[in-house]
């Protein structure tokens, strides 16, 4: 094996970044199992400085496309290491929801509820995880997530947004928590997280979906849920809900939106 010679005398001893880079990617594109144990190994190569950590991620994106479960034990490690830099630890969380695994639950649960975690970005991370793994005791999680002090605090509202996405990859229309989740959710005092949850109650197939986002569309003093809730209205039944908006005493500006989309799509 010509190039895995290659490859590895250049990962173990070379210093040129053009030349790692170069690796990596041939690597990541060639897509052999056999080169998998290399990029591992590179992840453990003692160097921090920023072009490396920069090589490091880009190591870690390539290992999640193997979808591999020997990589398990060094990305988790990578999660853990609270010592390494924030962007290896994002990249691991990231890399074992694509796997897919769902021997990562605990460690990534572990990451969300660790009240010591300093990194907001590190958390919302695993949140999205915990999501791609698909694995329905993500929801109580959340649950215990979202209903702390802390979280009505304005600076946890991206971490917010991420639970309402994460519960958009799992089986929940016939989940009592995690429709309470969302019956709150959509009540929140940030914009974006009551649009990210009628997108994700959009798709949830969960019983008074339409009623929840009907709401949003009838009270909500923000403009841009509004027409995220008309969009998602016109999805889930038909244009009848635009015509009602055209006709109805709504805004002026969210009946120039309905008579958009009926130019655009109709």
């Amino acid at each position: 094996m010509e190039n895995f010679d290659n490859f590895k005398n250049i990962l173990e001893n070379e210093t040129d970044i053009n030349q790692l880079k170069d690796v990596i990617k041939k690597i990541n594109n060639e897509q052999n199992k056999a080169y998998l144990p290399l990029l591992i190994d590179f992840l453990f190569k003692n160097n921090n400085e920023n072009t490396i950590l920069d090589l490091k991620v880009l190591a870690i994106k390539a290992i999640s496309k193997y979808r591999d479960k020997s990589a398990l034990p060094a990305l988790l490690y990578c999660l853990n290491d609270k010592n390494s830099n924030y962007k290896i630890r994002l990249a691991a969380a990231e890399a074992l929801g694509k796997i897919g695994d769902t021997v990562a639950f605990e460690p990534l649960k572990n990451i969300v509820e660790d009240n010591k975690e300093k990194s907001t970005y590190i958390k919302e991370s695993a949140v999205t995880a915990l999501g791609m793994l698909g694995d329905k005791r993500a929801i109580s999680v959340f649950d215990t997530i979202i209903n702390t002090k802390e979280m009505f605090q304005s600076k946890f509202a991206f971490l917010k947004e991420r639970i309402i996405e994460a519960m958009s990859k799992l089986e929940i229309s016939k989940d009592t928590q995690a429709y309470e989740i969302l019956k709150k959710s959509i009540l929140d005092n940030s914009p974006q997280v009551r649009i990210s949850t009628i997108e994700t109650l959009m798709n949830s197939e969960i019983d008074n979906s339409y009623e929840l986002i009907y709401d949003r569309l009838v009270s909500d003093d923000d403009l841009e849920v509004k027409k995220n809730a008309l969009v998602a209205l016109y999805n889930m039944r038909d244009r009848q809900i635009l015509d009602e908006v055209i006709r109805g005493e709504f805004d002026w500006n969210l009946k120039k939106y309905a008579k958009e989309i009926i130019d655009e799509y109709e």
